[in-house]
């Protein structure tokens, strides 16, 4: 027990490690005080395999830590929520799912994304248009990160299983 329980912590520590590389440094900031980034794709893969607080802690820690460093800031609240709360339901929803409610559970994670990311815009320009207009920005980057997961998970899931199972034997 003790063995997979390090494992889990080690498994937490390098998805918000990746989290935030994805996030901070594979970037594309835009004219409206954002930006596009690849850091959801590390989010929903690393959902699919922890608990719901473990993913809290990647998608929701991770991006936001990457908001502070990047000069952010005044997103890290929201951003801790919004990616905390993806996280969450994709974790919820990825537990013995098949490949169509997996793909559902990403789908469902990256609206979660999407809109919360339109009303923390709203709140902090106070504007719906303003916020309405990276509608289609966000979109992008969930698809990119439902693909980036997809193409990921049957890869990362045989060895997170391996690893369980092995230090479940010790």
């Amino acid at each position: 027990m003790k063995n997979k329980q390090t494992y889990e912590i080690v498994l937490t520590g390098l998805g918000m490690a990746l989290v935030f590389v994805a996030t901070m440094f594979i970037k594309v900031p835009n004219a409206l005080d954002g930006y596009f980034n690849l850091g959801d794709g590390f989010i929903l893969l690393f959902a699919s395999f922890l608990n719901p607080f473990e993913s809290f802690l990647i998608g929701g820690l991770g991006s936001a830590l990457a908001d502070v460093a990047g000069g952010y800031g005044h997103y890290f609240f929201f951003t801790l929520i919004i990616k905390g709360l993806e996280a969450i339901v994709v974790s919820l929803l990825m537990k013995n799912y098949s490949k169509p409610k997996q793909i559902s559970s990403y789908v469902l994670g990256s609206v979660i994304m999407v809109f919360g990311y339109f009303i923390a815009k709203y709140i902090l320009k106070g504007s719906w248009i303003v916020a309405a207009s990276e509608i289609p920005a966000n979109v992008v980057q969930g698809v990119a990160g439902i693909v980036i997961a997809l193409i990921a998970y049957p890869m990362v899931k045989k060895i997170v299983q391996d690893k369980l199972k092995s230090s479940r034997r010790k």
